[in-house]
């Protein structure tokens, strides 16, 4: 395991130590361990909290150029993350890292349970011994979509390996670490890759004139990953725990998610088709996935943002440079 720096010359802020830029020497920062730093949700919030904290990162494979420090290890291995927390002297854990693809996850089974589960829960157990606060990522995914919106209380019954994984990651967390926030998601962003996305998938194409089809039987509460780490770091602040769906106050069908996306960088509109998932997808996903947020708007005092608030902020990053600072989180490629 070993703990780096990005190279310098990338930096997109001042000194990669907080203490010692121009919030002042001796004021409090909290320092916060990211795994999965080199993913679509890792990386921007490495970028967004290091504004005001103290960052580490996690991954397997070094970043190209990370402004933040970060450990190479592979938290799979239980060597790899044995006393991580500790030596991170972390005050919060924000526990990004997964095997995040429906497909992926269905593939490799076993990957996704130690990563997802084993791992999450090895973590959450070190959070706990070293009073820290700990944060997992869950998703939407846990449910089927039969009976969307779903709350807290709601009964999960995930259809796909990546879903069970994430559920079981939640119950393995919580009962290693009860103090924890498990975050039920559904976001999108910039990422790394340029791939990892919904909101990149429709810019690619439609930035190339091309027709793309989006789903008119998917409904989900995606949240703008900006506005997704504003509300993690608000709802750690008021030391919320246990289950909390942190996703969009309001739901979309991914087919007027792609037309929203069209008119916010002066698409055509009319290139973004309707189409059924379920002639497209091997991969059974829910119908209407969406998320209530009655919770977590009740502990932050105000709803979280809405599609149209989202797609405005993802327009404005994009033009402010957001893609290209997160590409600086990619993994560098084997030589």
């Amino acid at each position: 395991m070993a703990l780096r720096r990005g190279d310098p010359r990338n930096s997109l802020r001042g000194p990669l130590n907080p203490r010692d830029d121009d919030r002042g020497i001796g004021e409090p920062v909290t320092r916060w361990l990211v795994t999965g730093t080199t993913g679509l949700l890792g990386s921007n919030a490495a970028i967004s909290l290091a504004e005001a904290n103290d960052v580490t990162g996690v991954s397997r494979t070094a970043p190209m150029g990370a402004p933040v420090p970060f450990v190479e290890t592979d938290i799979s291995s239980a060597a790899g993350r044995s006393g991580l927390v500790d030596r991170a002297e972390a005050d919060v854990v924000l526990h990004a890292a997964a095997i995040a693809s429906i497909e992926e996850a269905e593939q490799k089974p076993e990957l996704a349970w130690r990563l997802n589960v084993e791992a999450s829960a090895d973590l959450a157990a070190q959070a706990a011994e070293n009073g820290s606060r700990f944060v997992y990522i869950s998703t939407d995914a846990v449910f089927d979509g039969e009976n969307g919106p779903y709350d807290e209380g709601s009964e999960p019954s995930p259809t796909n390996e990546y879903g069970r994984t994430k559920l079981a990651g939640e119950r393995a967390v919580l009962e290693a670490n009860p103090e924890a926030l498990v975050a039920r998601v559904n976001f999108y962003g910039w990422s790394p890759s340029g791939t990892r996305s919904l909101a990149e998938f429709f810019h690619t194409r439609l930035a190339l004139g091309e027709t793309v089809r989006g789903f008119t039987d998917t409904v989900v509460s995606t949240l703008y990953v900006g506005h997704l780490v504003d509300a993690i770091a608000a709802l750690v602040a008021a030391g919320a725990s246990g289950v909390t769906h942190v996703v969009s106050s309001e739901a979309t069908s991914k087919f007027d998610f792609g037309r929203r996306i069209a008119a916010g960088f002066g698409f055509d509109p009319q290139l973004v088709q309707p189409a059924l998932s379920t002639d497209v997808l091997a991969v059974k996903r829910g119908s209407d996935i969406s998320l209530s947020t009655g919770r977590a708007s009740g502990m932050l005092g105000a709803p979280l943002a809405g599609q149209q608030a989202g797609i405005d902020r993802l327009v404005t990053e994009f033009t402010s440079g957001r893609p290209a600072a997160v590409r600086q989180f990619a993994p560098q490629k084997a030589v």
